[in-house]
């Protein structure tokens, strides 16, 4: 019994926290770190704010997580959706597209990513390079599986691994200056998942034309 009241007093906390989380993104995303208060989240949650200090001890501690739970996410959908790919190229392909297709889903989060980057660069680095860490060294082993397959030529895998992500951040950060611009288009918003095409072919064939052409 007391295992059964332990697992749902677990529970009731992590689903709390979620909930903390997901209104939490939304009004940072909107409001920006500096001018969101701790009481227009508990307001949208319909709490006090006593409850929102019960899970986080302030206003940057949940910043940060709800940073965090995002980063964790996008590793999450790398795991499912590119790793069991086995073909060197279509997983190239589709670890872009799932990039780009998580930021397309999750707006907010490319907002509160850029926030982090200005408030609290220290921190940002310290969550970034944990899961780049996990991130550059699959895509190395991507590239050395292509190489050894005769799929990809002979390449400085170190350094393109370098290039390919740097790549894709290079275009989520355009098209955040572009789409959340003060001149940016809201009616009617680019898609992230369209530039597809355009890396890979970038990554997978360059520019130059083969001489059989």
């Amino acid at each position: 019994m007391n295992m059964d009241m332990e697992e749902k007093k677990a529970q009731l906390v992590h689903r709390r926290k979620d909930e903390i989380l997901t209104a939490a993104k939304r009004i940072f995303a909107q409001n920006g770190f500096r001018r969101t208060k701790i009481d227009q989240i508990a307001n949208e949650l319909n709490v006090g704010k006593g409850t929102i200090y019960r899970y986080f001890d302030d206003k940057k501690s949940l910043f940060l997580a709800v940073f965090e739970k995002g980063m964790q996410h996008l590793q999450e959908n790398f795991l499912s959706n590119v790793q069991p790919i086995t073909n060197p190229q279509l997983k190239l392909i589709k670890a872009v597209r799932t990039y780009f297709d998580f930021f397309d889903n999750d707006g907010d989060l490319i907002e509160i990513l850029m926030q982090v980057r200005s408030e609290f660069k220290d921190d940002y680095k310290r969550a970034f390079i944990s899961m780049y860490r996990d991130y550059i060294v699959r895509i190395q082993e991507n590239l050395r599986t292509g190489i050894k397959m005769g799929i990809f030529r002979d390449l400085d895998v170190d350094k393109t691994a370098e290039a390919i992500s740097a790549a894709m951040q290079g275009v989520l950060q355009s098209f955040y200056v572009r789409e959340f611009g003060p001149e940016s288009e809201t009616s009617n918003p680019e898609k992230l998942a369209n530039r597809t095409e355009a890396v890979t072919a970038l990554l997978l064939e360059g520019l130059l034309k083969r001489n059989s052409e």
